[in-house]
């Protein structure tokens, strides 16, 4: 079977090699972005904590900025399913660039007000939810089914390399000058805007069988029909999800494996900050996590093609759990880096699985707003996570969260090993 007709849907924008440059065109802008991210991402908690502000508040400002994100991702997703992706993905990057500039800025002057903070932040996550919603359908039109696995694969291995340099490079950055890894993270997006902008292809999607009602535009029937057939569009992606069966087997596992490391992430940096841990020792620990995240990427498509996807998916879920309940037990940084780092080895390979099948079952023309639909309810868990764990931090010691964690993932192992092989009984590679 060739490529071109490999499923339905799938339509080579580009000849051989110029397809080719265009994938890594987009895995450069995905890894300098996750790059800048996570550069900032350590800062970020650290320069809140170092003006005064509480576990609770760090954590209420993270939650609240992803909150906000997630209302614009959905209508980023439906701009992007009717041909703006690449205006999308570019417009969303410029702006977090000058967001974190702000940022930037404002430390540099001295100590910025929570205000700033919030401010800035609010509109960069909103901005990278937006970005990340254009960019949800972009390896369907670039890839052919045959090799989504490697792609999502070599995506993946781009952020976690994002997330062994990041860390590190926050942490070492924040001792040099607080303003400096928001100056990085802002350069990251400025040049996956750029990377994106370079791309050849036409990101628009093909549309299969008769087009869809109700395209979101302004027509004789005026605004207010417009809103309703926006709002129609808006619900496609929720109304496909809801009907699939798998789809929904993979937001409800997603959304809690998402929820429970965005708590562990925030409960790691806590409990190395309250041990006496500095920025360094902390990007260190995340570093040696998002080295074994890397590595976990890489022997994802190897270990997808070895194993059923419902046997790798349980098999993941429960070997999760050991390591989360030693962060409960222990606060030594070398500790914490190796039951860390074991998380993040295993995750990759059942998150390979699950989105390669699902882009596989979901049309190109919605791609875009299924996507949304998996981001939305993960980047709400996303949002709790910080939130819960600095409640946890606060009211009962900031062992407590992974102890809460572990106990979860048992509940979803559990959960995963009667669902699993009725959802993934077909072959995902």
């Amino acid at each position: 079977m060739s490529p071109d007709t490999a499923r339905p849907g799938w339509r080579a924008t580009a000849p051989g090699a110029a397809a080719d440059g265009d994938f890594r065109r987009f895995w450069w802008a995905n890894t300098a972005d996750a790059l800048g991210t996570q550069t900032s991402g350590l800062a970020l908690p650290l320069l809140l904590l170092a003006l005064g502000t509480s576990p609770a508040v760090v954590g209420t400002v993270a939650g609240v900025s992803a909150g906000c994100g997630i209302l614009a991702a959905p209508f980023a997703a439906v701009l992007a399913d009717h041909g703006a992706r690449k205006r999308v993905l570019v417009s969303a990057a410029l702006v977090s660039a000058g967001a974190m500039t702000w940022v930037a800025v404002g430390a540099l002057a001295g100590d910025p007000p929570l205000w700033q903070l919030c401010a800035a932040v609010v509109v960069e996550r909103t901005a990278t939810s937006c970005q990340e919603a254009a960019s949800a359908g972009t390896v369907a039109v670039l890839v052919p089914p045959d090799r989504y696995p490697r792609a999502v694969s070599r995506l993946q291995a781009g952020e976690q390399a994002g997330l062994v340099v990041g860390p590190a490079l926050g942490g070492a950055l924040f001792q040099l000058g607080r303003w400096l890894p928001f100056l990085a993270d802002a350069l990251s997006y400025l040049a996956s805007a750029l990377c994106v902008a370079a791309m050849r292809a036409d990101l628009r999607p093909r549309r299969d069988g008769p087009a869809e009602s109700g395209s979101p535009t302004v027509s004789g029937a005026g605004l207010a029909a417009a809103g309703r057939s926006f709002l129609r569009e808006l619900g496609a992606g929720a109304g496909f999800v809801r009907r699939e069966p798998f789809l929904r087997f993979v937001v409800l596992w997603s959304t809690a494996m998402s929820l429970l490391l965005a708590a562990l992430s925030y409960g790691t940096i806590f409990t190395l900050r309250d041990s006496g841990a500095g920025g360094g020792p902390v990007g260190a620990v995340l570093a040696v996590a998002g080295a074994a995240g890397l590595a976990g990427a890489l022997l994802a498509p190897r270990l997808a093609r070895a194993l059923p996807g419902a046997r790798l998916v349980i098999i993941v879920s429960w070997l999760m759990v050991a390591p989360t309940l030693g962060l409960a037990l222990t606060t030594r940084i070398w500790a914490y880096a190796l039951l860390f780092g074991a998380i993040s080895l295993l995750l990759p390979a059942a998150a390979v699985v699950l989105q390669s099948r699902a882009l596989e079952v979901t049309p190109q023309q919605l791609q875009s707003r299924t996507g949304t639909v998996l981001a939305t309810a993960t980047g709400l868990a996303a949002a709790a996570g910080p939130l819960a764990a600095g409640g946890l931090a606060g009211t009962g010691g900031t062992g407590r969260t992974a102890l809460c964690c572990c106990a979860a993932l048992v509940l979803l192992s559990l959960w995963c090993t009667a669902r699993a092989p009725a959802v993934l009984r077909k072959e995902t590679v």
